[in-house]
């Protein structure tokens, strides 16, 4: 379940009445990381489903698996726990980890490695125009709580291929690029990827190392996440609402 009902008490200058209404649904999901044994790795705070995407785009993300060929099985052994099995030694050091959904410390392993992006993706303006729209009309969840982050993965055409939603906005991303490791199309390098909040840091890092090459956002970027953005070569949207946009990095594949 995504969604559950409260009660509360709705205050609108002089009125006060009960009533009740739908709010999204955080909960933590333990993922373990087996090879020679079964270990705790993080303990996320996130939305119920999707919970193996969200897994393996996570470890993508933290450096434990390098793509799909790494993993011999994944496994929703109970609704809040995932078992990755691993074909190789785990090299990062498994520890117990807290990542909150507003990030926590997703992308640490991203700190002192950069992916440079090769890819000759171009794409119409008109279409990024059009992305933020999309995106809301497939927002499920959102539509009915107000209290999710989604991310859309689209193709050079304009058309939605994915959609993800989360409570935390880098795990939404974690879905969708776990989705793109279970098809074994990582490098994303032409797709692009349009987020529903603020460009941080974290959201940038995880799209490079997915190598997709243009990310779009309705929201500002941090100074990181611009910095990160032009040694990578990757194209940075941001405030894309409307008919507006502003290109703050490697404009040359906008038209």
């Amino acid at each position: 379940m995504q969604v559950k009902r409260f009660n509360l008490v709705r205050v609108k200058e002089n009125e006060e009445y009960k009533d009740n209404d739908f709010v999204a649904v955080e909960e933590p999901l333990n993922i373990r990381v087996c090879y020679e044994k079964c270990e705790d790795f993080a303990i996320i705070m996130r939305t119920p489903g999707d919970d193996k995407e969200l897994s393996l785009g996570f470890l993508y993300s933290e450096g434990v698996i390098n793509s799909i060929r790494d993993v011999e099985s994944v496994e929703q052994v109970k609704d809040n726990v995932v078992e990755v099995r691993l074909n190789k030694p785990v090299k990062v050091r498994i520890r117990d980890l807290i990542v909150n959904s507003s990030c926590g410390v997703c992308g640490r392993a991203f700190l002192y490695t950069l992916n440079i992006l090769k890819s000759d993706l171009k794409v119409k303006k008109e279409l990024i125009f059009s992305f933020p729209e999309k995106l809301r009309e497939k927002q499920s969840v959102f539509n009915v709580s107000g209290g999710l982050h989604a991310t859309a993965l689209f193709d050079p055409n304009g058309e939605l291929l994915l959609i993800y939603e989360d409570v935390g906005r880098h795990n939404a991303v974690d879905k969708v690029i776990g989705k793109l490791l279970l098809e074994d199309k990582v490098p994303a390098s032409n797709y692009i990827m349009q987020v529903s909040g603020r460009l941080g840091y974290e959201i940038v890092s995880k799209g490079i190392k997915a190598g997709i090459p243009i990310i779009c956002g309705i929201s500002a970027p941090t100074s990181l996440a611009i910095e990160i953005a032009e040694e990578a070569g990757l194209t940075l949207i941001g405030f894309l609402r409307g008919k507006s946009f502003n290109i703050y990095t490697h404009d040359e594949r906008i038209f």
